[in-house]
């Protein structure tokens, strides 16, 4: 199992496409935050990383706001260089598509780690696959609009091409009307499918970046591993408290003191570590379960399957946790879940 090396968090400057879009819609945009209780200073700053429960909830807020059925599509309309932070114009100084796909695979934490995202290749054809990571939170269908037609929308903005996929898939129910996905997508779009993902002729990844400038490149991908380095260094001990939990979810005896033995450390040096990184390790390891369950019952598990993978000793153990935790039986979350999707 793999897992995201640091709590998940979002850039602000991904906010910033979300808000030119707003704009164009003249909403005001420091009332809207208002009424959510968010201060727009602290979404403004450049570089800064929020909660992604800060941006879920402004992203699904706003999708509200405008009535806006399609907003995550909307939104990737409005992605420009400047809205990938030193992502996007670490990509735009590359020699081509190519170069550009490559660095934003080894440095898309610089904006957020809530979506990755890898490729496949075959024959002809390169199939780009975006997911969460496993603790990730539950997301709407916007995230994924959002994040899809945002790196095709890049991929022009940055070659001067009309670049279109051969094809795109959603995990989601299809919606009432596609023809928008069909208008900025130009290609079929499928839904229900196995994947969030874009297919892409191979010969593309050739296509040259007319901005491209080796020099410029050098300056922004040393600043990109000066500030991933600087994320590591601010939560190494989560990470690493992390990486275990997730690595032995199945074990129904996991504890604290086994996490310490692992990590070299007293019990008591761990807690200290992790205070000072905000975070408590039955609280850690409480929410880690529960969005894993939440994740496992929206991917269609059985509750037996989901007991034996997070380590509980029993399918009615599993059953009350899981109510604890989230206020509704795990059959109720599931129907829940499929029942927002097709209202979606």
């Amino acid at each position: 199992m793999i897992a995201s090396p640091e709590p998940i968090a979002v850039s602000v400057n991904l906010l910033s496409q979300m808000f030119t879009y707003l704009d164009s819609l003249k909403v005001d945009i420091d009332i809207f935050l208002r009424s959510l209780s968010i201060d727009p200073a602290t979404v403004k700053s450049f570089d800064t990383h929020i909660p992604i429960e800060t941006y879920l909830l402004i992203q699904d807020k706003a999708a509200e706001y405008v009535a806006d059925p399609h907003f995550g599509l909307h939104i990737g309309e409005f992605a420009e260089v400047g809205s990938w932070s030193i992502l996007g114009y670490m990509m735009m100084n590359c020699k081509n598509l190519g170069e550009a796909f490559e660095k934003s695979r080894r440095y898309s934490r610089v904006i957020g780690n809530f979506i990755e995202t890898r490729a496949e290749q075959k024959l002809n054809k390169m199939k780009v696959i975006f997911f969460t990571p496993p603790h990730t939170p539950e997301m709407s269908r916007h995230c994924f609009d959002a994040s899809l037609s945002s790196s095709v929308r890049m991929m022009r903005s940055l070659t001067g091409a009309d670049i279109n996929p051969l094809e795109v898939t959603f995990t989601c129910a299809e919606p009432a009307s596609k023809s928008e996905y069909e208008r900025f997508f130009q290609c079929p779009v499928l839904f229900s499918q196995e994947d969030n993902s874009f297919t892409l002729d191979m010969t593309l990844v050739n296509t040259p970046i007319p901005m491209a400038n080796p020099g410029l490149l050098e300056y922004f991908e040393k600043y990109a591993e000066g500030f991933i380095a600087e994320l590591d260094r601010k939560n190494e001990h989560t990470r690493t408290v992390t990486k275990i939990i997730l690595s032995q979810l199945d074990d129904e005896e996991l504890s604290i003191n086994k996490v310490a033995k692992e990590m070299a450390v007293s019990v008591r040096t761990l807690q200290k570590r992790l205070e000072e990184e905000g975070v408590g390790f039955s609280d850690l390891y409480k929410e880690i379960r529960k969005r894993l369950a939440q994740k496992y019952l929206r991917e269609n598990y059985t509750v037996e399957q989901i007991t034996y993978l997070l380590g509980f000793s029993e399918p009615s153990v599993f059953r009350k946790a899981f109510k604890k935790w989230s206020g509704v039986t795990p059959r109720e979350y599931r129907e829940n879940t499929l029942m927002m999707y097709h209202q979606a």
